[in-house]
């Protein structure tokens, strides 16, 4: 059965399900749906699970927005994972190497594979680098060795965040600083505004009062990179320079002693801000779903995080 007599989607915990149950689901009309992102601190304003706690409630939207599209569908929950690499590098954050992470997704989704299901949709809101480019390497496998889909749609919507792809902002009718992007890329506006929408009680009262977090000068490693990233700019690399520009940019954050546990001013978010931002991202959440539910296994919905194109550095430890 895939809905109530309120029309609402009936949401299957993977967990609490015996094995008659999970053999007698339809392979090819059910998803699977996981939040993944670390235990990672978020100011003094937010909680350390917040990266899960926005992803869940993605999930939440996610499952709704596809039975509304596809009332046939059947959706099982794998439990949340705490899981996630490149965490903020202070006390109180909890982070896994990449390649762990891309073991465990590449592990439960060849389980899932083995018993013939064929999606597995990532609710995820962690930017680091390492960390997605983990997930996207465990989706590529899959689908090579398996044609299973694992698609996480922060792998392409942090990028659009950063990089102000003009068509995303216009989603959000969010600018420059305030959006997610460098100067907005931890616990700022964007963030402590996507909590005020998902889980308001869970924010400090003091949030308005907490200070902006100004970008750091570039130095060392930082000041390496950017000059990195002008290169490959003058030899054609645009994307690549625009890739290695947002690495500076966040190694000067991190690097600098002085760092601020956030990045980003809270004082402008606001629930309105949070909710546009959840809606753009289900949106382009949906169109990568559609193409895999429509393909029919025939070929990848493949993503391009963040420095992609230096994806070894994931195998590099944290």
């Amino acid at each position: 059965m895939s809905e109530t007599g309120l029309g609402q989607p009936v949401v299957l915990e993977y967990v609490k399900m015996r094995l008659p149950e999970i053999s007698a689901l339809n392979r090819n009309k059910t998803v699977f749906i996981i939040s993944v992102s670390p235990i990672e601190v978020h100011g003094p304003h937010l909680p350390v699970g917040t990266d899960v706690f926005v992803a869940e409630e993605l999930a939440e939207r996610y499952i709704k927005e596809l039975y509304r599209r596809h009332p046939e569908l059947t959706f099982v929950r794998l439990p949340s994972l705490y899981m996630g690499s490149d965490a903020l590098p202070v006390k109180g954050s909890l982070s896994v190497p990449a390649p762990y992470l891309e073991g465990t997704l590449l592990s439960y989704g060849k389980g899932l594979a083995a018993q013939g299901f064929r999606y597995l949709f990532v609710a995820d809101n962690h930017g680091g680098p390492r960390h997605q480019m983990g997930i996207e390497a465990a989706a590529r496998a899959l689908w090579k060795k398996h044609k299973f889909y694992l698609i996480d749609p922060f792998n392409m919507e942090f990028w659009y965040m950063v990089q102000h792809d003009p068509d995303f902002m216009e989603k959000t009718g969010l600018g420059p600083g305030v959006c997610g992007d460098d100067r907005d890329s931890h616990a700022g506006t964007n963030e402590t505004s996507l909590m005020l929408a998902c889980c308001p009680e869970l924010v400090a009262e003091g949030y308005s009062e907490v200070p902006a977090s100004k970008p750091a000068p570039h130095t060392g490693g930082a000041s390496f990179v950017a000059w990195l990233a002008r290169v490959v700019k003058f030899f054609g690399g645009g994307v690549l320079s625009r890739d290695l520009e947002h690495l500076a940019n966040t190694l000067a954050w991190v690097g600098d002693p002085d760092m601020l546990p956030y990045m980003g001013d809270p004082r402008k978010a606001t629930a309105e801000a949070g909710e546009a931002m959840l809606a753009a991202r289900v949106e382009v959440a949906m169109e990568l779903f559609e193409r895999a539910l429509a393909d029919g296994g025939r070929e990848p919905v493949r993503l391009r995080p963040m420095l992609w194109g230096v994806r070894a550095m994931r195998k590099l430890p944290e």
